[in-house]
């Protein structure tokens, strides 16, 4: 079985859980943890290396996660590891993120400006992005002087383009190509969907 299709398993039985359970941000707080716990080099042979004996990996992981996480996350754990899945745990996560912000109508926006926004224009940029999408927008941003101008964000596989440096490159295109009409492209801000903040 791939492993994108065993993290899709584990995590949806871990949100169906965490759900009934009214534990879903916990629960979601204790799966990146087992993830990034999992990562640690020394911990990682131990737990993937035949030879070590169950008990001795069983110690471990409980030593390392008992009093930090749930029991539900803990047999999360230590199930991921007898079923020898070590290298899958870091899917897991990120699966259940997606779960949880499907559930909550949310979607996390990777938010690049050539300038550093003022909370004002973030918040500009988030309704746009909000009023596209259709959900509720966690908003990261980050500066990058090369897009020249304007916004590109990244809302999960999808890219909002509405850079200059896009205009600038739709432009040479219709220059090359003898096109002379402007036409609004699918992947950039539409106008009565973003108001592009000032001095970006």
């Amino acid at each position: 079985m791939l492993k994108g299709a065993i993290a899709r398993r584990y995590a949806g039985a871990m949100f169906d859980l965490a759900r009934k359970q009214n534990t879903l941000d916990r629960t979601r707080d204790d799966v990146k943890e087992i993830a990034e716990l999992f990562k640690q080099r020394k911990l990682a042979y131990l737990l993937r290396e035949p030879k070590i004996p169950a008990r001795r990996k069983e110690n471990a992981l409980r030593q390392a996660l008992a009093s930090q996480v749930l029991p539900t996350s803990l047999n999360l754990a230590l199930l991921i590891v007898q079923r020898e899945l070590v290298e899958v745990m870091p899917n897991i996560a990120i699966e259940f993120e997606r779960l949880v912000l499907d559930y909550r109508n949310q979607a996390v926006a990777e938010v690049t400006t050539a300038a550093p926004i003022d909370d004002a224009q973030k918040d500009i940029v988030r309704k746009a992005l909000e009023h596209k999408t259709g959900k509720h927008i966690i908003m990261h941003s980050r500066v990058d002087p090369s897009i020249l101008g304007g916004v590109v964000a990244r809302v999960g596989d999808e890219i909002i383009d509405g850079s200059a440096r896009n205009r600038l490159h739709i432009l040479q295109q219709q220059l090359l190509s003898g096109v002379t009409t402007t036409s609004n492209s699918g992947d950039e801000f539409a106008s009565e969907d973003f108001a592009q903040p000032a001095n970006l």
